[in-house]
C-alpha cells in the first residue's frame, strides 16, 4: 500500500505526531519501571542513575508516571506546530518532513522497547553487577544510533524512499543529540572508581569473614 502523502489531513499528521511522542514516554516509563523493579539488581549508571540522558527529563522520568502533564503539554503543542508545518508543504517535502520529524520517535522508541525485551530477558540467567558511567553509556548509544543511520541511509539509497531518507536524518540527529548531552555530563575522573553499593557486602561478623570491596 503507497501512501498519498499530500492526502494526509493536518489533523491526522498531529494525532500521529502526539501518539508517537507520546509512546515515546509510555516506553520510557516501562523500561524505568523494570529497571528499578528487577534490572536494577544488575545494572547501575553513575554518577546520576538513570535511563534518561535528557537532563531536562531525568527528575521526570525518575517518578515513572504514565501521565506527565508536562509531558503531554509539549506533545500536544509540538504536534500542532507539526501539523501546520506539514499543511504548508507538497511533495517530496512533506514525506521528507515526515520522514524526520516520525523517524525521531520511531528509533528512540525502538531503542526503548528492545532495552524493555533485554531487561525483561535477564530476570533469569544473569549474575553481577555492572557500574556504568553516564558519559560511557551516552557513548554506547551514540554508536547504536550511528549504526542505525548508516542502515537506514542504504536503505534510503536502495529504496529511493525519500520517506526513509528523512528517517535517516533522524537517526543522524539522534546521534548528534548524544553529543550534545555528554556535554552536560559530568566527566569520567582519572581515578574513576565505581560508587559503593552496600548490597554488595556480605558479612559474615560471627565468623570474622568480609567478602566484598574495600569501604
Amino acid at each position: 500500500m503507497t501512501i498519498k502523502w499530500q492526502e494526509l489531513s493536518p489533523l491526522v499528521v498531529g494525532l500521529m505526531t502526539f501518539l508517537l511522542m507520546w509512546s515515546d514516554w509510555l516506553l520510557t516509563v516501562l523500561q524505568e519501571r523494570e529497571r528499578s523493579s528487577h534490572y536494577a539488581e544488575h545494572y547501575q549508571s553513575y554518577p546520576i542513575n538513570t535511563i534518561e540522558g535528557n537532563p531536562l527529563l531525568q527528575a521526570s522520568v525518575k517518578k515513572a508516571r504514565f501521565f506527565e502533564m508536562r509531558h503531554i503539554f509539549v506533545a500536544i503543542l509540538l504536534s500542532g506546530v507539526v501539523a501546520y508545518a506539514a499543511s504548508l508543504l507538497g511533495d517530496p517535502y512533506l514525506e521528507l518532513f515526515l520522514g524526520y520529524v516520525w523517524g525521531l520517535f520511531l528509533i528512540v522508541g525502538s531503542t526503548h522497547l528492545g532495552n524493555i525485551i533485554g531487561y525483561k530477558a535477564s530476570r533469569r540467567g544473569l549474575h553481577g553487577k555492572l557500574y556504568l558511567h553516564l558519559r560511557t553509556g551516552l557513548l554506547v548509544q551514540m554508536g547504536r544510533y550511528a549504526a542505525m543511520t548508516l542502515f537506514l541511509i542504504i536503505l534510503a539509497v536502495f529504496s529511493t524512499s525519500v520517506f526513509v531518507a528523512g528517517t535517516a536524518m533522524a537517526g543522524f540527529t539522534s546521534t548528534l543529540r548524544q553529543l550534545v548531552w555528554l556535554r552536560k555530563t559530568p566527566p569520567i575522573p582519572m581515578d574513576d572508581q565505581p560508587p559503593i553499593d552496600h548490597d554488595l557486602y556480605d558479612c559474615n561478623l560471627t565468623e570474622g569473614i568480609y567478602n566484598g570491596r574495600d569501604a
